[in-house]
């Protein structure tokens, strides 16, 4: 059963207005009585499993690490140093329910912007180097203790150490350092170089944001306006008065196919709809796999009559938009968009919120049959699944 995390002592709205995106700040006690959801044991088998990401990180030498990647075997870790020396294991919430639940306690900021939930266990004195992210990022601490150094703001041209595959930076000068213990959290806007170093053996859940780069929305985009144009519409000659045959390319002849590329790419409805596909595209859409025989609308409701419960597959992502411009309300889910109209937006949203649909306590949604049929979609693609 899902469990839905609740800070009383955190306030949200302070914290957005003062520190998100504008400078890092300790979270004491971000969540009270806090232990940790799995073992540095069970990290380490997640680490052996050959769908899940993981690295090693290894400070042979002050100053100098060296970076593997897994899956590993057990005997890899039974030859490790006691000392000095990470595990990083990507997107822990895809795998372990307990840490998927960590999520709501940052239901103050938009869903579709978390990225994964990576959790690393550092043997005392591990650390990854200094280094920065460009997105924000919150690290909650487990069992043991780390401190945190922090710098000034970075620029995009920021000297890293030659040579290295960790993008370490060349020149890190520390302004301020935070000592973390159980249930305390460290929030890192981007761009800010941290370093991060165990004083004991210690487990960090690192809550990663996604932001994605102007150069992969320019290359998404433009892809997506690729596919549409018609291929009879090629570039045309601006003006017929222009005397021609030179190898000179005139500014004004450039002009009518100027204006057709700004005027394609200056569609903020079709960017919107664009942008919505491309922040649910799941991580790993491996892991979201079709039923192997569909349910037709007949076994959906029978099986809905029951008691059958569903879950949103913790691989998939959902979001939704209202569109004022087209009067309906535009649901995402793993990189595909479906209109629906504008009176469905306080299903699609109670959907887009609700971990699980329960008969009973989700029968707003199961008696409107759109929504019904939806979530018959969904779940015969994968993006939904059926509930222990």
């Amino acid at each position: 059963m899902s469990k839905r995390y609740l800070n009383t002592t955190f306030d949200s709205k302070q914290f957005l207005a003062q520190y998100w995106q504008k400078e890092p700040v300790l979270l004491s006690k971000f969540i009270p009585g806090f232990s940790d959801l799995l073992a540095p044991e069970e990290l380490a088998g997640l680490a052996c499993e050959e769908l899940v990401e993981s690295r090693l990180i290894i400070e042979a030498q002050p100053r100098q690490w060296q970076l593997r990647h897994g899956p590993f075997d057990d005997s890899d870790f039974t030859q490790l140093p006691e000392s000095n020396w990470t595990l990083l294991v990507q997107a822990v919430d895809q795998w372990v329910e307990d840490v998927a639940d960590l999520k709501t306690l940052f239901n103050f900021l938009p869903s579709w912007r978390i990225d994964d939930i990576m959790i690393s266990f550092a043997a005392q004195g591990g650390s990854v180097g200094p280094h920065y992210d460009y997105y924000d990022v919150f690290l909650v601490q487990g069992q043991g203790e780390r401190s945190w150094k922090i710098g000034d703001r970075c620029d995009s041209d920021a000297k890293l150490v030659p040579g290295e595959d960790l993008s370490l930076l060349q020149n890190f000068k520390a302004t301020t350092e935070f000592n973390l213990t159980a249930g305390d959290a460290l929030y890192v806007p981007p761009r800010f170089p941290h370093w991060g170093i165990a004083k004991s053996d210690s487990l960090c859940y690192s809550v990663g944001f996604r932001a994605p780069s102007m150069a992969e929305m320019i290359e998404g985009f433009s892809d997506f306006i690729i596919k549409g144009q018609d291929p009879a519409q090629r570039y045309e000659d601006s003006d017929s008065q222009i005397e021609l045959g030179s190898a000179e390319i005139k500014p004004e002849m450039l002009d009518s196919s100027y204006r057709q590329l700004t005027e394609r790419l200056a569609q903020q409805q079709n960017f919107a709809g664009w942008f919505g596909c491309y922040v649910s595209q799941p991580k790993y859409p491996e892991l979201i796999q079709p039923l192997d025989d569909k349910l037709s609308a007949e076994d959906f409701s029978a099986l809905l009559s029951s008691g059958l419960q569903l879950m949103k597959n913790p691989s998939s992502r959902f979001a939704f938009m209202e569109s004022a411009e087209k009067d309906c309300v535009l649901l995402f889910a793993d990189g595909a968009m479906v209109n629906f109209s504008i009176k469905q937006l306080s299903n699609i949203a109670a959907f887009c919120e609700a971990p699980t649909i329960v008969p009973g306590t989700s029968s707003e949604l199961l008696a409107d049959r759109e929504m019904a049929e939806l979530l018959r979609r969904l779940l015969n693609q994968g993006s939904l699944l059926p509930s222990s």
